[in-house]
């Protein structure tokens, strides 16, 4: 999609696709960058994405650099950032996700992982690296390398869960769990039981996690699209079922939701 600008945005976003030999590992990499001018923290709220993301933070004067690594959640996160505050990370792919990390998504902790023993296959050098990086495309590059070097091909991937995550992802959540098992050759138990193990999720939880993101999306793209529309694409039974499920993972309501999302101005989005 084009670059979509919002008037007086203070925040920027955008993602990036990974070559076709990391695909099956990286879901994205992205950039998030505070641009307001003033001193005063910025109340930002992350909705859940139903991934996990290594990330590296920087502020532009260079004093502070780190790695995260976020928790798996279906619940609204709320942080404070600053004007200069820049976010590079790279979303793990929910099928790749346990081999990534070598460890049960589910019990990932949100954490700074800079010495981090548990992480250390993957962080090794990493945060020099991102350190001396000039910008994002740089910061890709590096990511790219790294991920890499763990040697992971596509048959060590279970790849039914990355089919299932590929069907998720162009239905924008509509379809139903017993649906996607049918196409897979599975039983709903069986899908449930292999997404759980890669991904740290259940199908349905990483669903609902990704239609409040394709909600975003189309908020970005389909600016004049109304609520009852944007149900029927989701694949809601109507617009009520939508305001609850946006009520339960936002805490806010369907125009509560659209008014953040154009707080901030959008690059390029992963579809």
């Amino acid at each position: 999609m084009n670059d979509k600008f919002m008037p007086n945005a203070l925040m920027f976003y955008r993602e990036v696709t990974p070559p076709e030999e990391i695909a099956h590992l990286v879901l994205s990499f992205w950039e998030f960058a505070v641009k307001s001018e003033s001193c005063e923290p910025i109340i930002h709220e992350i909705f859940p994405d139903g991934c996990i993301s290594i990330l590296y933070y920087r502020h532009q004067n260079f004093v502070v650099n780190t790695l995260f690594i976020n928790a798996l959640t279906l619940e609204i996160f709320k942080t404070e950032v600053y004007a200069g505050d820049v976010f590079w990370g790279m979303r793990l792919s929910p099928a790749a996700c346990a081999h990534v990390l070598r460890l049960n998504p589910a019990e990932v902790q949100p954490e700074s992982i800079n010495d981090s023993e548990k992480f250390a296959h993957l962080t090794e050098g990493l945060l020099e690296k991102l350190v001396a990086c000039r910008n994002f495309e740089e910061a890709i590059k590096i990511y790219e390398t790294q991920i890499k070097t763990l040697e992971l091909a596509p048959r060590d991937v279970d790849g039914k869960v990355a089919e299932a995550v590929r069907i998720i992802e162009e239905n924008s959540g509509e379809l139903k769990i017993s649906e996607i098992a049918k196409i897979l050759g599975l039983s709903a138990r069986q899908l449930e039981r292999r997404f759980g193990k890669s991904a740290g999720l259940t199908p349905k939880q990483f669903v609902r996690a990704r239609r409040i993101r394709a909600a975003a999306v189309s908020l970005v793209e389909e600016t004049e699209m109304n609520w009852a529309n944007r149900a029927a694409a989701m694949g809601f039974a109507d617009q009520a079922h939508l305001t609850h499920e946006f009520s339960t993972l936002t805490g806010r309501s369907p125009n509560s939701f659209a008014e953040r999302v154009k707080k901030i101005e959008y690059g390029k989005l992963v579809k």
